[in-house]
Order: C-alpha cells, then sequence, then structure tokens
C-alpha cells in the first residue's frame, strides 16, 4: 500500500513532481488501484490487498515506509504486503534482535521459488524445518526472512510450530506447555499482551486472552514458590 492518497481512500495517481525519495511510490503496482482492499478487516479483502504486494517491484520501500509510519498502539492496513497484526509480530522480532532480510525475503516469492517455498510451507511444522530445507537448497536464509516470506506469500508463518498430528491439545494449551517462557520473557521486556500473541501467531482476543492466562499461572506459581513476577 503506497497510500499517495491514503487518507482520502482514493485511487492513487504518481505525483507530478515527488522528492526523490518517494520515487519508489510511482512504480508500486498499487498506484492505479482503489485502495479500499488495503483498508478493509475482510479476509478476503486483505488477500486481495496481499496479492497486487507480492508482484509489487517495491514492495521492499513500501514496507519500510509503512512501518515507519505505524503508530505504536493503534495500526491499520496492509502495507508492504503485511497486516498490522504481521507488523507488530515484526516489530517484536527486531526487538529480539532478529532482522529480517527483505531482499531474500522477496526472493523467496519470486516465480523462482514461490511453489518451493509453498510446498515447504505445507510440508514443514515450524519456521525452522523450512529453514533447515532452505538452507539445504543453497539459501543463506534465517527465520524472520522466511516468516516475512511466508505472510507475503498468505500463510500464517507462526512461531509456534503446528502440532503433530496426533496432539489433541488446544492451542492455549500448546501454548501454556511450550512457550510460557517466551511469553513470561517479552513481559518482562515490556511486551504489550496483544503483541506477544501476534508475535506467536495467534492475534486477536482470543490470543491475547491465552497470553493472559499464561501469566496468571505462571503468577500464581511463582507466589505459591515466593517469587514474584515482573510487571
Amino acid at each position: 500500500m503506497t497510500i499517495l492518497n491514503a487518507s482520502m481512500r482514493r485511487p492513487t495517481t504518481p505525483a507530478v513532481s515527488a522528492p526523490a525519495s518517494q520515487d519508489w511510490k510511482t512504480r508500486s503496482v498499487c498506484r492505479d488501484k482503489v485502495a479500499d482492499d488495503f483498508f478493509s478487516t475482510s479476509t478476503a479483502a486483505k488477500e486481495r490487498a496481499r496479492a497486487l504486494c507480492v508482484g509489487c517491484p517495491v514492495i521492499v520501500e513500501c514496507l519500510n515506509h509503512q512501518r515507519q509510519s505505524d503508530d505504536a498502539i493503534y495500526r491499520w492496513g496492509v502495507g508492504g504486503g503485511l497486516d498490522p497484526d504481521q507488523r507488530r509480530a515484526l516489530e517484536v522480532e527486531e526487538l529480539l534482535g532478529n532482522r529480517p532480510d527483505l531482499v531474500m525475503a522477496q526472493l523467496l516469492v519470486s516465480p523462482r521459488w514461490l511453489y518451493r517455498l509453498r510446498r515447504l510451507k505445507a510440508g514443514c511444522r515450524s519456521l525452522e524445518g523450512m529453514v533447515a530445507a532452505l538452507r539445504k537448497d543453497g539459501l543463506v536464509v534465517d527465520e524472520v526472512t522466511v516468516r516475512v516470506a511466508v505472510w507475503w506469500s498468505g500463510g500464517q508463518g507462526a512461531r509456534m510450530a503446528r502440532p503433530a498430528r496426533l496432539d489433541r491439545r488446544s492451542w492455549r494449551a500448546r501454548l501454556r506447555d511450550e512457550y510460557a517462557d517466551v511469553v513470561v520473557m517479552l513481559h518482562k521486556l515490556g511486551v504489550r499482551r496483544a503483541d506477544i500473541a501476534a508475535y506467536l501467531g495467534n492475534p486477536g482476543k482470543d490470543g491475547e486472552k491465552g497470553v493472559s492466562e499464561v501469566l496468571k499461572a505462571v503468577a500464581e506459581k511463582s507466589a505459591a514458590a515466593g517469587v514474584e513476577l515482573a510487571a
């Protein structure tokens, strides 16, 4: 979403005399498109917007620009191929020192590699598994770079691994059993509960509630042991 005229939510047109730093906007594939899909909360609309972004030659510039204009609390719209929750998750990744190689992520969603990425997305339970397979293919990638590529391709890209075939536990149960230490660590770093949920891959009220339940359980256990959980 280049947001040339985002505030008006109307079809965008190239600026006649745009500053050199903004020239990339005139090369975006959405410059002549109606912007409604980029601001809708509908899943179908988001996917239509993302489909435009994936083939855009300036997706990297757009994502960097969008993130600079994101509000710390309230974010809106698909920008640079990512929705607000994905951009929140990316911010947490970078807080942890995980910075994506966006040029490599763009390569992974190019016609040459997209089929391979989708096959790995379907066959691997985790980002770690996808990274290992892509490294065997000769690509120098890391988890956060692959995560961005998965998002761009329309996947979930969750930090939490998919459950094993016979694992019938709920998302909340797996969060409590396997990721409580991650939740507590992020909480101590001051990350909002909604952002922890987005980072792990289950954004929204359900994810936030799951994070709250984990923190409550850990706090109760710590209190019983005479240890106070940091606010």
